[in-house]
């Protein structure tokens, strides 16, 4: 006959908390806090470094003022400036390019011309409010051209025949 010894010590027995899960968190229950939290990242800049700052701002206050260029194309305006830099007259109006007296329109053929005196086959494949795009009709890649580049003659447009 085997014997089995049935007593239990309940001071060596391991004590585990029961685990329940909460599905829903009730109105009036804080929010729980995530037990990592990330040092914060300080960024402090020397005084030398300050006082460089302020010297270059201090310098930029000091200096005559230059008329603020735009600084995004999309800032550029759509009329004709009366600058002495601006050579040809340039405007886009609904969705079509006014240049050097004549109007140009999406898919037509032009020839664009550059400052390097290279002559490119394109046609007109949108026209944006501050830009015009074409595509090259040797290799089909598209090109963008702000209206200032146009005024300023970086680019100078010349019709095409369709043919």
């Amino acid at each position: 006959m085997i014997e089995v010894d049935l007593t239990v010590d309940f001071n060596s027995m391991e004590v585990k908390p029961i685990m329940t899960r909460k599905l829903r968190r009730r109105p009036n229950d804080p929010v729980p806090i995530p037990d990592k939290r990330r040092k914060p990242l300080n960024y402090l800049l020397t005084d030398d470094q300050i006082l460089e700052d302020l010297r270059i701002l201090n310098k930029q206050l000091k200096s005559p003022k230059r008329p603020v260029s735009p600084s995004s194309p999309d800032q550029m305006p759509t009329i004709p400036m009366e600058a002495p830099s601006q050579r040809y007259e340039a405007r886009i109006e609904e969705g079509k390019l006014y240049y050097d007296k004549r109007w140009y329109h999406k898919s037509q053929a032009i020839h664009l011309e550059s400052k390097e005196n290279t002559k490119i086959s394109c046609v007109i494949s949108s026209v944006g409010t501050n830009e015009i795009w074409v595509r090259k009709t040797s290799d089909s890649t598209k090109m963008r051209i702000y209206l200032g580049q146009l005024q300023r003659g970086a680019f100078i447009i010349r019709r095409r025949s369709a043919a």
